[in-house]
């Protein structure tokens, strides 16, 4: 399958061909202000800026049936607002377009509409913090990224739990959240944006970044120890941090309680397996011993008998 976009906005491109790439598993995506005439799909995406809001058409044409599908969506600009906030406006009303007529055309229904590569409930914790009324909150999320109700749902009930284990997240001031991406998976998933490789026969790769996460680590806690900035949360994701072996992931751990300060007040240590399949009793038994406050050294003497 090759899918061609024609746009005179350009600077788009990547949000846009994610949106296609959520239809279409093995998909070629081309883009261009110019025609390709040799893509099964075409879909001629234009817009316009007005004083009033920003519009956007899509047109789909399936040249093996020759079958034809259109969309409009409009978004408003208020009086005074921002070139950023036109900009997004006019990039959400081309997202609604292209994002309907694939709905039609494939059948298939986005539960998360037009959001690709991001954390949902990021946008529902903005809503939040700015005190806007639940009730505003879930219209906007499914008027301006097309989220179903029920997805709107799930992110009430984690956002209802984050605030319930951190009751203090608006307000946290000299503290930091890490992100440790280990970009590894047991095979590299089609829809997946995320920087990743298949694990299989890259060892020696694992190998080097690993060496380099500590390092990166190591510096990383000295620079908050100097600066006294504490830790709020530790988060493994990636890639999937459970590719990789139980012994590397309490090397990791160790590096973790090591190198970062004020690990026993640190609130949440998360680690990403949304892969079964990289899940073992061994892997399973370092993340309950990375859960307690005990010596590295402690941790990996336990993880060694549960081993034997």
């Amino acid at each position: 399958m090759q899918v061609h976009i024609q746009a005179s906005e350009t600077s788009f491109e990547r949000s846009l061909s994610h949106i296609v790439a959520l239809f279409f598993e093995d998909a070629k995506t081309t883009f261009s202000a110019g025609p390709d005439d040799g893509a099964d799909l075409l879909v001629l995406l234009s817009a316009e800026e007005r004083e009033s809001g920003a519009a956007a058409a899509a047109e789909l044409t399936d040249r093996r049936d020759g079958s034809r599908l259109s969309s409009r969506n409009e978004r408003p600009v208020p009086a005074g607002a921002s070139e950023e906030f036109r900009r997004r406006q006019l990039k959400q009303a081309m997202s609604h377009a292209l994002l309907d007529v694939l709905q039609r055309h494939t059948g298939i229904i986005q539960p998360w509409g037009i959001l690709t590569g991001v954390r949902p409930t990021k946008l529902l914790h903005e809503r939040v913090r700015r005190g806007v009324p639940m009730e505003q909150a879930r219209r906007e999320l499914a008027e301006d990224y097309l989220i179903s109700e029920r997805k709107i749902g799930l992110m009430e009930q984690i956002v209802e739990r984050q605030l319930t284990a951190l009751p203090d997240l608006y307000h946290l001031r000299r503290e930091v959240s890490i992100y440790i991406g280990v970009p590894f998976c047991p095979t590299k998933c089609a829809y997946c944006t995320f920087p990743a490789y298949d694990i299989n026969g890259r060892q020696g790769s694992v190998n080097g970044f690993l060496d380099g996460l500590h390092y990166e680590m190591r510096e990383i806690g000295q620079w908050l120890r100097r600066h006294n900035v504490g830790i709020t949360t530790v988060y493994y994701g990636g890639g999937t941090p459970t590719s990789i072996t139980a012994e590397e992931m309490d090397a990791m751990y160790a590096a973790m309680y090591e190198y970062f300060p004020g690990m026993d007040r640190v609130r949440e240590v998360t680690v990403e397996a949304g892969r079964p399949d990289t899940i073992t009793p061994e892997k399973l038994a370092v993340l309950q011993n990375g859960a307690s406050t005990e010596s590295a050294s402690t941790r990996n003497r336990i993880f060694r008998r549960r081993s034997i």
